[in-house]
C-alpha cells in the first residue's frame, strides 16, 4: 500500500506561541507605544481643531476672541497648556490618558462658570454673573484611531 506522509516540526509553532505569550505579558512596552500614539492623535486633533468625530469645535465667541491676548485664531489654545499637559501613565494593567488641568473637563463637556461668593467674573472688561462654555470635545478616539491602536497591538504581538 502506498501512502503520503507529511512531517511537521512543531518547534516553529511552539516558538511562535512563546513569542506571543511573552508579548502579552509585556504590557509596559505595549502601553507605552499606545500612549505615544494617543499623544500623536490628540496633537493632530488640536491642529485640526475638531472633536474625535471630526466635528469642528464651536467657534470662539466674538467678545472672547477679541479679548484674547494671543492665539486669536486658535480654539482651546491660549498658552497651549491644555495641549501640552496631555500625558499617559500606566497603572497595573491600565493605560491612563488625559490631563490634570481642571478646566479640561469644562471644555470637553461644556458648562456654566459662576463666580464664587462676592467675586464677579470679568468678561471682555465687564462684570458678568456667569459664563457659558460650549462643549468642545477634544479628548477621545474615533473608529480610525481604534484601528490604529489595534495595529499597535498587532505589531506588538508580531502580526504586523
Amino acid at each position: 500500500m502506498t501512502g503520503v506522509n507529511i512531517e511537521f516540526n512543531i518547534q516553529d509553532a511552539l516558538d511562535a506561541m512563546l513569542h506571543i505569550e511573552a508579548a502579552i505579558n509585556d504590557t509596559q512596552s505595549l502601553f507605552s507605544h499606545m500612549g505615544e500614539v494617543l499623544l500623536d492623535i490628540h496633537e493632530a486633533r488640536f491642529n485640526a481643531q475638531e472633536s474625535p468625530d471630526g466635528i469642528p469645535w464651536q467657534a470662539l465667541s466674538p467678545w472672547y476672541q477679541k479679548s484674547k491676548s494671543k492665539q486669536k485664531d486658535k480654539i482651546l489654545t491660549l498658552d497651549g497648556n491644555l495641549r501640552s499637559t496631555l500625558h499617559w501613565q500606566i497603572e497595573g494593567n491600565t493605560l491612563l490618558f488625559g490631563t490634570n488641568l481642571i478646566y479640561g473637563a469644562i471644555h470637553q463637556f461644556g458648562g456654566t462658570i459662576k463666580p464664587v461668593r462676592g467675586n464677579a467674573l470679568n468678561v471682555g472688561g465687564r462684570p458678568v454673573k456667569k459664563v457659558v462654555i460650549p462643549a468642545r470635545p477634544w479628548l477621545g478616539i474615533n473608529a480610525q484611531d481604534k484601528l490604529l491602536l489595534v495595529d499597535v497591538v498587532r505589531e506588538h504581538l508580531g502580526f504586523a
